[in-house]
Formats: C-alpha cells, structure tokens, sequence
C-alpha cells in the first residue's frame, strides 16, 4: 500500500509549495517578508492572491514540520525575535537514497549542505531557469512529481553548464557530484 511521506504531505497544498519554491529561488526571508513578495493563483478563480502573515506562518509551521524550511533566530533589536526561514532540499534527496535502497544517514552531511549551496546559489537558479523555461508553467497538479522529472530530464544541460563555471563547479563537487556517484553505489 502507497503511503504519503511528511513531504508529499506537505507540498500537496498549493499555497505551501509556493511558498516553498519561492524560498528556494529566492533565499531565505521571514514571514512578513514572503508576504510582501509572494503571490499565488487561486485555482477556482483564476485570480492572484495574497496570503496573509498567519497563513503564511501556519504554512511554515507544516513546511518546517517536515523538514523542508530551517528556521533561524532573528533579533530584531526592541521589535523582539522573528524567524527567518531557509528553504532545503534533503528531505527530497533523502526520498531518492531511500528509493534507491541505501540509507540517507551514509552520505555525510556536508554533502547535503553542498547541495543546498548549490541549488540556492544565484548562478546555479539563472542557468536552471534558462534550461528549462517550463518550470514556470508548472500546474499545481502534481507538481512536485513534475518538478522532479524536469529537473531530472534536464540535468545533463543544467550539471554540464555548472562544470564549466569555476565557482560552481566547487560546489558541485562537493555535492551533486558525491550524491549521484552515491547513488549509484559508487561512494
């Protein structure tokens, strides 16, 4: 019997993948701070909305829940603490180690930051977008499913580009590169 993970869960609703993404592409902000930037499509009216602060926040919350949002203490002098937000991708990596057979907790957790690194950096997003334009256009409908079948479908493009930037392809290395040879039972 098919079970939903935490992060299937999550990303089912549309307005938490929205925010999800949007933190992706854009780095890590606080609540207030994803209000004023992000905008959804309402899927029965065909309108752009804003969510407000607490559906924002209570969205976190799940997000965070499952593991898809890191949250950071941030002081803001005599206005208190906030949370700011950062968006990661190992819960998602985990699901394909676990796919594959092997145990997530045998890549070292470096090579998860590595990747993190890489898929927020501005450089690595403008070549990712230039690669596959499609990705805007991306239905609400399993989208998850359909982001990681893009991403995947592009990767030679994407990674091929990456290994000729010198900055990125550091990172690279020490992430992507390290993940899929062990994924392939390389380590």
């Amino acid at each position: 019997m098919f079970e939903l993970t935490k992060v299937d869960k999550a990303l089912l609703n549309p307005s938490r993948f929205h925010i999800y993404l949007y933190l992706l592409r854009n780095g890590p902000k606080t609540v207030s701070d994803i209000a004023k930037g992000i905008e959804i499509m309402d899927a029965k009216t065909k309108r752009v909305k804003k969510l407000s602060k607490s559906a924002i926040s209570k969205h976190c919350r799940i997000l965070e829940d499952a593991g898809l949002l890191i949250p950071e203490a941030l002081f803001k002098g005599s206005k208190g603490i906030s949370k700011l937000y950062k968006a990661t991708q190992r819960p998602r990596w985990e699901e394909f180690v676990i796919i594959g057979g092997r145990d997530p907790k045998e890549l070292p957790d470096e090579v998860y930051k590595k990747m993190d690194e890489l898929a927020q950096h501005p450089r690595y997003l403008k070549i990712v977008e230039e690669e596959t334009p499609e990705i805007k256009d991306i239905s609400l409908l399993r989208q998850k499913e359909r982001l990681d079948r893009l991403l995947l479908d592009k990767k030679e493009e994407v990674f091929g580009r990456i290994e000729k930037d010198e900055e990125l392809k550091t990172i690279f290395e020490l992430g992507f590169k390290r993940y899929f040879r062990f994924l392939m039972g390389m380590s």
